[in-house]
């Protein structure tokens, strides 16, 4: 059975992007000039530069954990919309041409699709799109019922058998659905809980969260808005204590450098290895790459690991609709 491995690629060139694809150049980002990871293995941990300690990060999945037979689905927009896939073949990984800007980082690649599969085409089972649209920049597709169905649309796609025009209609209709839902409820968020209110909002959606604890919301000047415990479900035993949270409610794309701060400071004064981060706003792959720099340079200066966990707009929306709806309908049924 083959491996496949889901990467999602957002050059902002779709086009370009796919003529690599086709020439059988499959890139990843966070890779500009000078992170060949071939060079950066090389090096120990604390000679790296905070770049390179980045770019091994998010990136040395494509020499660690990806060979030559693997196949790959590639995601090109967001929200996921269509995939390609490809395979792997010798030498792999490259570093090519190594002077854009970005997408430096190739897996050579024989294309297996012409071009792209719709996934909301009928060819594509709800339950193989579910499995396409986790989180994450990479991850390896486990479930076996999804790589048969990937297999079968290689195989398809190569007898020239595979209809990319037909669509679930009903899928699509519920994927617009959730996605305009959400939308409206962030926006709703956003507006009624602005500035400090946002701060009770999150103690609010924390304290139905089930296997969460509040155990203080107050500005203490450490960082910190909320400080809460992390029960483990199987056991009751606690898994995380005093672990400080931070509120932020942005609109449209996030540009401060607060938040960041704030999570220093949240670090710094707590003996929590862990800093909790709930924000409204599109956080940008510069936001990310900055909060990772400062995670790298905590976790040198300080000498313990640092976890930086983000609650961004959309899981909160989820957790919102999840756990506030149902007590509010435990309320109505209690009338």
């Amino acid at each position: 059975m083959s491996r496949y491995f889901k990467l999602v690629c957002l050059h902002h060139d779709p086009n370009w992007y796919a003529e690599e694809f086709h020439a059988g150049r499959a890139r990843f980002g966070w890779s500009g000039p000078g992170s060949d990871l071939r060079e950066i293995q090389k090096k120990d941990w604390a000679t790296r530069s905070n770049d390179e300690r980045v770019t091994w990060t998010y990136t040395k999945f494509l020499i660690d954990r990806i060979v030559p037979s693997d196949r790959v689905v590639i995601q090109t927009d967001q929200p996921l919309r269509s995939f390609l896939i490809g395979e792997v073949v010798p030498p792999g990984y490259a570093f090519s041409p190594g002077n854009l800007d970005d997408f430096n980082n190739v897996l050579h690649v024989k294309p297996l699709t012409t071009e792209p599969i719709p996934v909301n085409s009928k060819a594509v089972t709800a339950a193989l799109k579910h499995d396409l649209s986790k989180r994450g920049q990479y991850y390896e597709i486990y479930p076996e019922a999804s790589i048969r169905e990937l297999d079968e649309l290689v195989d398809q796609v190569a007898a020239g058998a595979l209809d990319l025009k037909s669509s679930r209609t009903d899928e699509d209709t519920l994927d617009h659905t959730l996605r305009d839902a959400k939308r409206q409820i962030v926006r709703e968020i956003s507006r009624k809980w602005p500035g400090k209110d946002f701060e009770r909002f999150c103690e609010i959606l924390c304290r139905e969260v089930d296997y969460i604890e509040v155990k203080e919301r107050r500005d203490t000047g450490q960082g910190w808005d909320l400080l809460v415990r992390i029960i483990n479900p199987l056991t009751q035993t606690i898994l995380l204590d005093d672990v400080p949270v931070q509120c932020k409610n942005f609109v449209g794309k996030v540009i401060s450098q607060q938040p960041i701060d704030d999570l220093d400071r949240c670090i710094r004064n707590s003996i929590s290895h862990v800093a909790y981060l709930f924000i409204l706003g599109h956080l940008s792959e510069d936001f990310i790459r900055a909060l990772q720099r400062r995670k790298e340079e905590l976790e040198k200066e300080l000498g313990r690991p640092i976890f930086f966990e983000i609650v961004g707009e959309d899981r909160i929306a989820d957790l919102y609709a999840t756990y506030v709806a149902r007590s509010v309908l435990r309320a109505q049924s209690a009338v």
